[in-house]
């Protein structure tokens, strides 16, 4: 059995149909959710500024308690948003560059340009001669 037709018959504006019919004297202005649809929605308001005044005062006080754990151990205090330089193995680097060959292809090398030496593979870290 098909429950939607039911359903949507059940609850007034549900599913289609003529919308229902007000009581004599009422018009659609005057329905409103009354003083009890506003205190509602003060109550959470306020419980949503009490919970995110909390969440700030948490996240302060953890905060300064990791900057004197970092004082008391001797490091200096790492601030979020440094950038620091990752570090990782070589095995780390070599995975990284056999994932990223394996999903994007091998490394396109670049021409030299005339009068440049031509740079290997093998040793990243050469230089052309200076002149």
């Amino acid at each position: 059995m098909n429950l939607l037709p039911v359903l949507s018959s059940v609850s007034p504006g549900g599913g289609g149909g003529d919308a229902p019919e007000l009581r004599p004297g009422l018009n659609e202005q005057d329905i409103t959710p009354g003083i009890e649809g506003f205190l509602f929605t003060a109550l959470v308001v306020v419980l949503l500024i009490v919970v995110v005044r909390d969440l700030a005062k948490r996240t302060r006080r953890m905060k300064y308690r990791a900057e004197l754990e970092d004082e008391a151990s001797g490091e200096e205090p790492e601030f979020p948003g440094e950038i620091t330089e990752a570090e990782i193995s070589a095995a780390q680097q070599r995975s990284r560059v056999a994932a990223a060959e394996a999903r994007f292809g091998p490394t396109p090398v670049a021409e030299p340009t005339p009068g440049e030496p031509a740079r290997t593979d093998a040793d990243p870290e050469q230089t052309p001669p200076s002149r």
